[in-house]
This record gives structure tokens, C-alpha cells and sequence, in this order.
């Protein structure tokens, strides 16, 4: 792969992890709203929307990582060889199994609330 097409993958990745993040703060916003009793009919239909427009974005970014990780183009593509970490990490909590945490990481996904 040429140079430039590195550098397109890479910007798209970077935007699609913002587009993420701007999703999982939202998501989080609107479970709370769900959490704390304050839901509407429309809340929990506008939480399922944005859960699953992550879930999109979630797939094209791993896709995108798998393109680039063969080189080790990916940004942060050390971290992505560390599963033991993350899975120790989600252990650490009660109530969260092993096999909780290796789904998590294997799904690439938060887990629900």
C-alpha cells in the first residue's frame, strides 16, 4: 500500500474515533437519564439508535485497525497486542468473570449496562 493510501486510512481512523467517543458520551448521558428514572418512550429509542450507530462505528474501526496492523501503522498498535492487560483490568472489578472481560475484549465493545 502506498504512502497516501496510509495516510487516508489513518485520517479515517482518527475521525471515526472521534465520531466514538462523541457517540459513547452521548450514550452514556442517555443511559443516565435511563438509570436515574428520568426516560422517556423517545430516550430509550434514541439510546438503542446511538448503541447501535456505535456498534457501526465500533466494526469499521477494528476493520480499519486490521488493515493497518499487519505493518504496525496503527496508531496505538502495541496496545492492541495486550489483551491479557485489558482483561486483568475488567477483573479487577467484583462481579465481572474472566470470561465477562475476554468476551468484552474480543467483541471490541463496551459492555452494556
Amino acid at each position: 500500500m502506498d504512502e497516501s493510501a496510509l495516510d487516508d486510512l489513518r485520517n479515517e481512523l482518527a475521525e471515526l474515533e472521534a465520531a466514538e467517543a462523541q457517540l459513547s458520551a452521548q450514550r452514556r448521558r442517555l443511559h443516565q437519564q435511563i438509570d436515574f428514572g428520568f426516560s422517556t418512550a423517545e430516550t430509550r429509542a434514541r439510546e438503542r439508535e446511538v448503541s447501535d450507530e456505535r456498534r457501526r462505528l465500533h466494526h469499521r474501526i477494528d476493520s480499519l485497525r486490521k488493515r493497518l496492523q499487519p505493518e504496525g501503522l496503527a496508531p496505538g498498535a502495541s496496545d492492541l497486542n495486550a489483551p491479557k492487560a485489558l482483561v486483568s483490568r475488567l477483573s479487577q472489578w467484583e462481579g465481572i468473570s474472566s470470561e465477562v472481560a475476554e468476551a468484552h475484549y474480543i467483541g471490541g465493545e463496551e459492555l452494556e449496562q
